[in-house]
């Protein structure tokens, strides 16, 4: 009986080996062109560079918002957020996240699987809905969407720094305590399968680097331009902007050199992405001090708006010996992470408005047509092969062959010469709508 029960044990043990670590990075606003890797001549990212290098990096990943809540939203579940009544930015009051929903840490934590979660969460302001009740078995962050990286302070004048859900007073930069959580987390749970969503403020404005002055203060409301953007309105926005990106570049580079001191690189996959597109101009701040804050070449919009600079963000997927070197051109979303991350623990994912990734990740097969949508508020766009149907608030619906041009410039809209297939994107975006049911 010891006998079988020991084959049974070297078997679970067998099976758990095989089941790879998963490592999510998340970055804030970045923008598609940030990185060198995407073409950008100013910032310094060795490290993201290298991982591009060395995996895959997509050319036409989409985020399902064009902000915050809504793209994190559409990770966690597998589902567009609408499904969950998250479709645009979570203020203050807003419930967050339904416990309804079933989200990849708590589908991940069943399979086995250690779940931690280093950073922003921006699903709920509450205790009670923090991503521990979500799934994960451990928080270090801030639950609102745009913290002082010093102080800790949102915008509303409260204290927002949390270990699992005690708040608590503990100093550093946002990215540098992301980091040293994120290492550490990695070496505690370095001998079983582990899933870390590193959900990074950066580059999120209040725009602070590790050398700026805290900003905000506890009990006092920030919600003025220069109180909400941070210390640094009045000078140049730009060169603050470089520096926090190449602090996270920093930090990416410590997470790969933790996994290979511990001989974890081999064994985990890496996915890095944006939650939406760079700001390049910013409401509040002069034209002057600006000199485009974010890049999102060579895309039109930005962060808010359903251009392809709104949601086309930079993603690269690392897994040595896993993974081969090269580029996607697949029309991919944050969705796929879901049904992808878990038909590589092992899992089946159930329902999903993703598509799994995995065979296109180790065996470059291609992946199957489908239409994708984009809706906040009275903004929408539908996209289907190389066409996009695209409005921005109440402006009128624009149709764009994005093959011929990617930038949507309007003088090559073609909502009148090709109405046949305006119509058509229409009725799939009313058929989407009719299929959206609130999940509280």
């Amino acid at each position: 009986m010891k006998f079988v029960f020991s084959i049974l044990l070297a078997s679970i043990s067998l099976i758990a080996a095989q089941k790879p670590n998963v490592i999510l990075i998340l970055a804030d606003d970045l923008g598609y062109a940030d990185l060198g890797a995407y073409g950008n001549r100013i910032n310094r990212t060795p490290h993201l560079d290298r991982l591009a290098q060395e995996g895959i990096r997509f050319t036409d990943f989409h985020s399902n918002g064009a902000n915050c809540s809504p793209t994190r939203a559409a990770i966690l579940t597998g589902q567009y957020q609408q499904r969950w009544n998250i479709e645009g930015t979570l203020g203050e009051g807003a419930k967050g996240l339904s416990q309804k929903s079933i989200t990849i840490a708590e589908r991940l934590r069943a399979a086995g699987y250690t779940t931690g979660l280093m950073g922003k969460w921006h699903l709920g302001y509450q205790p009670d809905n923090s991503p521990l009740r979500h799934g994960f078995d451990e928080f270090v962050g801030h639950l609102h969407g745009a913290t002082d990286y010093l102080s800790h302070v949102d915008r509303y004048g409260r204290m927002d720094w949390w270990h699992n859900e005690k708040k608590v007073h503990e100093k550093g930069h946002n990215t540098t305590l992301i980091t040293k959580h994120s290492v550490r987390f990695i070496e505690e749970h370095r001998d079983r399968p582990f899933f870390l969503f590193i959900s990074h403020s950066a580059i999120h404005f209040p725009w602070q680097t590790r050398q700026s002055p805290p900003h905000r203060r506890p009990g006092k409301r920030y919600e003025s331009s220069k109180g909400k953007l941070g210390p640094h309105v009045g000078s140049p926005i730009q060169p603050i902007v470089r520096g926090m990106i190449e602090e996270l570049d920093d930090s990416v580079g410590a997470i790969v050199a933790a996994l290979k001191k511990h001989e974890l690189d081999k064994s985990t996959l890496i996915f890095f992405t944006s939650d939406n597109g760079g700001i390049i101009r910013m409401k509040g701040v002069p034209i002057n001090q600006q000199n485009r804050i974010s890049d999102n070449t060579p895309w039109r919009g930005q962060k808010h708006g359903l251009y392809e600079g709104g949601h086309r963000v930079p993603a690269i997927a690392w897994w040595p010996g896993q993974i081969n070197p090269g580029q996607s051109a697949a029309t991919t979303v944050t969705t796929d992470l879901f049904p992808t991350i878990l038909n590589l623990a092992g899992q089946q994912a159930g329902m999903t408005d993703g598509v799994d990734l995995s065979a296109h990740l180790l065996k470059q097969q291609p992946l199957p047509e489908r239409t994708l949508f984009w809706r906040n508020g009275n903004s929408k766009a539908v996209r289907w092969k190389n066409w996009k149907l695209v409005r921005n608030h109440e402006a009128p619906f624009e149709l764009y062959d994005l093959d011929q041009s990617p930038d949507e410039k309007p003088k090559f809209n073609q909502i009148e010469a090709r109405k046949e297939i305006a119509d058509d994107l229409l009725r799939r975006m009313r058929l989407w709508e009719e299929s959206l049911v609130e999940a509280r």
